[in-house]
């Protein structure tokens, strides 16, 4: 009797994988005309994937997009995950209509509803109307706050002078974190001297290792078992506190009274375009009181944390990045000193527009920065349709995307044989003409790109004048010692240490 039970239990078990595995040949035949490496039964590529630490975690991913031509097919159990990095795949992922949305681990960021991690059909309108919040009037009127943050930053700076190497990592989170809740939110709370600003970031470091540790922690991705983890109560603690602080602002702004319509919102001056640009939180509050693109008051938080996590870890680790660039390479630094010099003189006056302008290589600077260390060095994306790649290649519909930014950024085959060696001259006009627009994507691409661009580009600038009209920087660091890890973002794990002469 049991001999009879086991093997119609057997037979049912056989029976359900012929039929999953039958409805999924199309899906398997694509997958198998694509690069990778070997598979196992079941499991496919799974094994792969473990947390261990973040280096180990960007090396595995960089180990993957470098090894195996584009496109890459990984199977994780029932998940297809298809890796891109050739320029042609990457313009056609990130221009593609039916390549918009976020896989399911952005819910990790728990921000679903916010502009990073919403779903295309949400996304599309919200996206159009803020972006007017970043538009060119109201950025104009950000400079003076971009002088201000960046005078107070280069005086704390001071403390450092003389005294040794130091990683100012922290220091361009706060004056980022400080720049964002003046900016996009309207108050200023002084982060970078305030306990709140170290506090903040503490808990969104945490969080950010968190949001990793369970992304190749397959187990944790079921909801009801990932609750009952220590991750999880550590998450929700570093999520409160985010939400005492934009609380914090909501009151500071009479958030309820503009809800409830007691008080108007404030419009600025009509911008050069005939519109009347609102800044970030100002635009949000509008949609959530009209119900609008379907944006509710309890999405207000997740639009606002979007924004600071985005905007303050992308910048610092940007302009960390730059600084120790900098430090490392004399001769440039010595060039793009002269052209600040030239452009805006004085050791205490401010930068404007008309002076950003002049920054041409210290532009370039920047470029080269972010090409060899982007701070999203993947996008993922999840295909809606069937999404033809090439003659050879199709990406079934459903699959995971991945965009390998990091490896397009040091292709041999694209920035020559030195690709991985700093030189501004990549982005001399005439070898940019040469570039393929998707060789090169800091800021994403496609439709989807990032909605601050120009905001960033405007506050590294001035931030990068203050500092280097008052220090020389100097750093024991070179390229050949720096290690890479993936914390969420890109970042140089054993630090960005230089050090500081007054000029």
């Amino acid at each position: 009797m049991w001999s009879a039970v086991i093997a119609c239990g057997l037979g049912a078990i056989v029976l359900v994988a012929v039929c999953f595995r039958w409805s999924r040949r199309k899906v398997n035949a694509a997958m198998a005309k694509m690069n990778g490496p070997p598979t196992m039964p079941l499991i496919g590529h799974l094994h792969l994937i473990r947390f261990t630490n973040q280096v180990n975690i960007f090396n595995f991913m960089n180990h993957i997009g470098s090894t195996y031509p584009s496109p890459v097919g990984l199977r994780l159990g029932h998940i297809n995950v298809v890796v891109v990095h050739h320029p042609e795949h990457l313009q056609t992922i990130m221009t593609s209509p039916h390549c918009i949305s976020r896989p399911f681990f952005h819910d990790f960021l728990r921000v679903s509803r916010g502009l990073f991690s919403s779903p295309a059909h949400m996304w599309r309108g919200q996206r159009k109307v803020l972006s007017h919040s970043f538009g060119p009037g109201i950025l104009s009127s950000f400079v003076p706050i971009f002088n201000e943050k960046s005078a107070t930053l280069t005086r704390l700076m001071g403390v450092h002078v003389g005294k040794g190497e130091h990683d100012f990592h922290r220091e361009m989170a706060k004056v980022a974190l400080d720049t964002i809740y003046s900016t996009a939110f309207g108050t200023n709370f002084d982060m970078q001297v305030v306990p709140e600003g170290d506090k903040y970031l503490d808990y969104q470091e945490m969080f950010a290792h968190l949001v990793v540790k369970r992304m190749f922690s397959t187990w944790c991705y079921i909801e009801r078992m990932y609750r009952f983890t220590k991750d999880f109560k550590r998450e929700q603690e570093a999520l409160a506190y985010a939400k005492t602080l934009t609380d914090r602002v909501l009151k500071a702004r009479k958030a309820d009274d503009i809800l409830s319509r007691k008080i108007e919102i404030s419009t600025p001056a009509e911008d050069m375009d005939g519109r009347k640009p609102m800044m970030f939180l100002d635009k949000v509050l509008e949609l959530a009181r009209d119900n609008k693109l379907q944006l509710a008051k309890d999405d207000i938080a997740q639009h606002m944390n979007t924004i600071v996590f985005a905007g303050n870890d992308t910048t610092a680790n940007t302009m960390s990045n730059v600084l120790l660039m900098l430090a490392m390479h004399p001769d440039v630094q010595e060039r793009v000193y002269q052209e600040v010099m030239e452009a805006c003189p004085g050791t205490d006056q401010s930068v404007s527009m008309e002076d950003i302008t002049k920054l041409t290589y210290t532009e370039m600077v920047c470029k080269e920065t972010m090409r060899l260390f982007p701070v999203g060095p993947i996008i993922a994306r999840v295909a809606e349709k069937d999404i033809k790649l090439s003659d050879e290649h199709e990406i079934p519909e459903g699959c995971i995307l991945i965009c390998g930014i990091y490896v397009a950024h040091r292709d041999p085959k694209i920035w020559g044989p030195k690709a991985s060696e700093f030189n501004p001259d990549h982005f001399l006009p005439e070898n940019v003409s040469k570039l393929h627009p998707y060789a090169y994507l800091p800021f994403s691409g496609g439709v989807r790109n990032c909605i601050a661009v120009k905001y960033a580009w405007i506050s590294m600038k001035i931030t990068i004048v203050h500092i280097l009209r008052k220090y020389r920087l100097t750093t024991s660091l070179t390229m050949d010692k720096i290690t890479l890890g993936f914390f969420g973002s890109l970042k140089i794990a054993n630090g960005c240490c230089i050090s500081l002469e007054n000029r």
